[in-house]
Formats: structure tokens, C-alpha cells, sequence
């Protein structure tokens, strides 16, 4: 995962959202990855040096439910942080 990397080569913090996968599917977005608790080398499996925080949330263009799924939108996501603090993939 492109996170994984930018967390352990540049020791960003990460916030995962993803509405669509489930969390058993992905051990970063059911919080059982490593999550900066520790070097991860070539562990094989996800891994985070920095902490990351994963929410079951889509971005998109409003705020709302849609399918069943939640929505925010990238201005609610990124409000408060101030500018070129964030990278977003």
C-alpha cells in the first residue's frame, strides 16, 4: 500500500478511508496491522511505522449515505490541517 510506504520510508501519519473493503479483508482498516509500534522491514505483511488511524468512511463529493455506505467529503477530512501538511492519494 502506497500509505504503508509513505509511513515507513517518510514517517508520515496516515489516515485510511475506504467504505468498500471489508475490515477483515484488510488488516489496516480493521486496525490489527502494526501501527507504529515498531520497525517493520520485510515482515510480509502490512506493517506501519508511524501510526495510522483507518476510518470506514468514502470520500466523495457530499456528506451523506449512499448504498449503505458513509460518506464525507475531502474538505471535512482535511479541515484543520494547515496548508502543505497533507498528502492525498
Amino acid at each position: 500500500l502506497y500509505s504503508e510506504y509513505m509511513s515507513n520510508q517518510y514517517h508520515i501519519p496516515t489516515k485510511l478511508y475506504d467504505c468498500f473493503i471489508e475490515p477483515e479483508k484488510s488488516p489496516p482498516m480493521a486496525g490489527t496491522a502494526p501501527n507504529g509500534t515498531k520497525r517493520c522491514g520485510n515482515t510480509g505483511g502490512h506493517c506501519y511505522e508511524t501510526p495510522y488511524q483507518p476510518f470506514r468512511i468514502c470520500l466523495g463529493p457530499k456528506s451523506g449515505t449512499i448504498h449503505g455506505r458513509r460518506y464525507q467529503t475531502l474538505a471535512h477530512a482535511l479541515r484543520g490541517r494547515p496548508p502543505l501538511s497533507t498528502h492525498v492519494k
